[in-house]
């Protein structure tokens, strides 16, 4: 088995939202882009996850500077400097550290957050410790899309065509970041605006036809982890024009691509690709762009400028949802909740939407489709139209309670909402204008020792 050079072209990126790429709007711009020992004898204080809030993230606007809050208090735990301003922050597996995606310096930064658990025999140990400057960092060319899955971090390096540099995908553990070890790469031949996504010892990435005229993706691929380097085994044979956009969820994997989208089913070692089409609920350029999974859901959610559609890879059904949004209200930030059983949207108009996951049988059949509907719609601020240009609200979602966090530029402040009232219950303020926010600690499924 031969090492994979996989042919590659152009970079692209979209307008910048969350992972500075720019998904829920689906705009897509072919230039370069403009933009997550023993116990006995440690120094850390065991503590009790049982109802710790965690800690939040925030990053200054056009600054260098991160802080890390207690959100079991609201207080300032700590200030960090970093290398550039950030351009994404996102969390690894397992939410204990913050990736400093600094994209166009090549460089992403990790802070530990200082919260987390360790398995012990027959029980799982808890830490707790002040948040640190992490030795470990990624320095590859234009770290754009970050993904998870089985307890690995993917983060795809788009490269860069102007210096020749050509993609990669890192793949690593949160082990790795706390040994600051060695971990395994993908190394492309050319640049490309990818995607990847971990799925254990193998890894499901994009490929690019080398004499397309495109920059985006077109195909996928199979690769096969072999210590410190992956083995193609096998391109599918379902092709995915325009290919921007990747989730996976317990059994499925899947792509966006301009006429639908492919779902790739793992059974063991095998894994069978098919193609969902896009429906007559798509108009004209219409595509989905960005997808969401949750390991516990059966669907994915697929972003299309402003609407929103449920993807159901088990019955190869694409559904639209009605959102109800507001006019032209635009998704800036979007995300799973309540273990898979409800999805929220924020929107540029500063309202958080909050959807509930049903399951429905199909007619004359036994087996369940899953749909979403309207549950409760949030306001979360009253001067959206005063948005300074280059800002927007920004949220994360904890993993420890049903809550919500949003930071709004305009009033300087996070707002916390409640997903069971669906009320706005608390408030952080800030004495700096806030950019990205990021949620970090033990998850309520960790604490009840769900693994």
């Amino acid at each position: 088995m031969m090492q994979s050079k996989v042919s590659l072209l152009a970079l692209m990126v979209s307008a910048a939202l969350l992972g500075g790429c720019g998904d829920a709007t689906t705009t897509i711009v072919e230039k370069e882009p403009i933009v997550e020992d023993d116990h006995d004898d440690d120094d850390h204080d065991h503590g009790d996850a049982e109802g710790n809030a965690g800690r939040l993230v925030v990053s200054a606007k056009d600054a260098n500077q991160v802080s890390v809050f207690d959100l079991n208090d609201n207080d300032l735990l700590a200030d960090f400097t970093t290398i550039n301003p950030v351009s994404a922050l996102h969390a690894t597996s397992g939410s204990r550290y913050a990736m400093l995606v600094q994209r166009n310096q090549d460089l992403v930064e990790f802070i530990d957050g200082g919260l987390w658990q360790e398995e012990h025999g027959d029980h799982f140990d808890t830490f707790e410790q002040d948040p640190a400057m992490a030795e470990f960092s990624l320095n590859d060319s234009r770290p754009t899309h970050i993904t998870h899955g089985e307890g690995q971090t993917a983060v795809f390096f788009d490269g860069n065509a102007d210096a020749g540099i050509p993609a990669a995908v890192a793949v690593f553990g949160e082990h790795t970041v706390e040994e600051n070890g060695e971990f395994s790469l993908l190394h492309y031949n050319v640049n490309m605006h990818g995607a990847a996504q971990a799925r254990g010892e193998y890894l499901i990435s994009t490929v690019r036809d080398a004499d397309s005229d495109s920059s985006l993706p077109d195909k996928i691929a199979l690769f096969h982890q072999h210590d410190d380097h992956f083995d193609m085994e096998q391109v599918f044979d379902v092709s995915c024009p325009g290919l921007h956009g990747s989730a996976q969820n317990h059994d499925f994997i899947s792509f966006a691509c301009t006429d639908g989208v492919v779902v790739i089913e793992q059974d063991g070692n095998n894994f069978a690709a098919s193609k969902i089409a896009n429906t007559g609920d798509f108009a004209e350029g219409m595509r989905v762009g960005s997808l969401i999974g949750h390991h516990d859901n059966g669907t994915f959610i697929g972003i299309a400028g402003t609407a929103l559609f449920s993807i159901d890879p088990e019955h190869g059904e694409i559904t639209s949802i009605d959102w109800q949004n507001e006019d032209s209200a635009r998704p800036v930030g979007y995300g799973f909740v309540e273990h898979g059983e409800g999805f929220v949207v924020l929107d540029d108009s500063g309202h958080l939407t909050i959807l509930e996951h049903h399951d429905h049988e199909h007619e004359g059949e036994e087996e369940e489709e899953s749909s979403w509907e309207f549950g409760a719609k949030v306001h979360v601020s009253e001067e959206a139209e005063e948005m300074p240009e280059g800002s927007s609200f920004s949220m994360t979602i904890s993993h420890a309670q049903d809550v919500v966090y949003i930071s709004d530029p305009i009033a300087g402040h996070v707002v916390n909402v409640d997903l069971d009232s669906a009320e706005i219950s608390g408030e952080l303020e800030l004495d700096f204008t806030p950019d990205k926010l990021l949620w970090l600690g033990i998850g309520a499924e960790e604490d009840g020792h769900d693994h």
